[in-house]
């Protein structure tokens, strides 16, 4: 089930990093370069799914 979620998380980050590529080239006036927003969406992905796994608090009471 966990791999899952990981999919889902990398799916919405290529399709909103998309739609945030678009949005960003055409308010800047640059050209659009779908590959380059893929490998940043990707990455972002990538941090999102591993950054709660270094953030969870230690259960350890001392």
């Amino acid at each position: 089930m966990d791999v899952l979620k990981y999919l889902v998380v990398l799916f919405w980050t290529v399709v909103y990093g998309q739609v945030i590529g678009f949005i960003g080239s055409s308010l800047v006036s640059a050209t659009y370069n779908p590959m380059n927003t893929l490998i940043v969406s990707i990455i972002f992905g990538i941090i999102l799914c591993v950054l709660p796994h270094i953030m969870q608090p230690n259960s350890k009471k001392g």
